[in-house]
């Protein structure tokens, strides 16, 4: 299984709703890294504009040139301010235990991710979120010409930040027809479909949560040639009991998913997502029988 899910959780607990200070966020980090489940443990996620703060909470004697922390930092809108902050630190930590590993920046259409993807040196992975309601297919050929990899939203802190099972579909299918990776982002704490609380207050409102599983199963379907007709029944099934481990891969009802092809989806479709918490993902992936 670690094939399968190595590195897939890119911890964003600055983010809401987690929304940890930053000494929390990197006091977490560097412990999940000396953790048993760091095989599961991809990127720090951190904003531009937090990226001095950051500086300044890094524990210098926890870091190593050897193992780096790898961040993927999120833009706003200010490209060229926010790419001058990536520049001055990637500059203050060369060689020095941290590296900017990956960039991430919302986009609103084609011609942006073209234009945007223009400024981002290419040593860095570049991540383009796509509009919630598409269309995705221009964009996502665009992000394609860009060479650089696509990032969509699946949930938030409020029910209408959630796609549609049809719209993550439809994405899915252009990301997979069209030959592009991607990340998701948010609402992916547990591994299969569920309702849930939207945050973690104690009154929190409960909606109804994608699991990355389901998200990883339904890439898979789609990558080896299935119709999105099965990949939406794959994404919205709720019943933990139609997903098992099964000869070291993983079964959805009458289809079954080798670990090798998981794993390829793996490298080369859906590479990971974003949660503001570590512990709930791989603690439920351990609870459900599939790590």
């Amino acid at each position: 299984m670690r094939d399968i899910f190595a590195g897939i959780v890119d911890y964003a607990g600055l983010f809401p709703p987690a929304a940890c200070t930053m000494a929390e966020a990197v006091r977490n980090y560097h412990g999940y890294r000396n953790s048993a489940e760091r095989w599961m443990l991809g990127s720090f996620v951190v904003a531009a504009s937090r990226l001095e703060e950051c500086s300044a909470a890094l524990a210098v004697d926890a870091l190593t040139p050897a193992d780096p922390w790898r961040l993927s930092v999120v833009m706003g809108v200010n490209t060229t301010a926010e790419l001058a902050r990536i520049e001055a630190f990637t500059n203050r930590w060369e060689g020095r235990g941290v590296q900017v590993d990956a960039i991430e920046c919302k986009v609103t259409s084609a011609g942006q991710a073209a234009a945007i993807s223009r400024q981002i040196p290419a040593r860095f992975r570049r991540y383009f979120e796509v509009p919630i309601e598409g269309p995705y297919r221009p964009i996502v050929e665009a992000i394609r010409g860009a060479d650089a990899c696509a990032k969509v939203r699946t949930g938030g802190t409020t029910p209408e930040l959630f796609p549609t099972p049809e719209q993550l579909t439809l994405f899915l299918l252009a990301a997979t027809h069209i030959g592009v990776a991607f990340k998701a982002t948010a609402g992916l704490h547990h591994p299969i479909r569920g309702t849930f609380p939207l945050t973690y207050a104690p009154d929190a409102p409960r909606h109804i949560m994608y699991g990355f599983v389901n998200v990883l199963l339904a890439t898979a379907e789609l990558a080896r040639g299935g119709d999105g007709e099965t990949a939406q029944a794959i994404l919205e099934d709720l019943d933990t009991r139609h997903f098992s481990r099964e000869n070291t891969g993983i079964r959805w009802r009458d289809r079954d998913f080798s670990p090798e092809e998981l794993a390829s989806v793996r490298h080369g479709c859906f590479l990971g997502f974003g949660s503001c918490s570590f512990r709930e993902p791989v603690d439920e992936l351990r609870l459900e029988g599939l790590a």
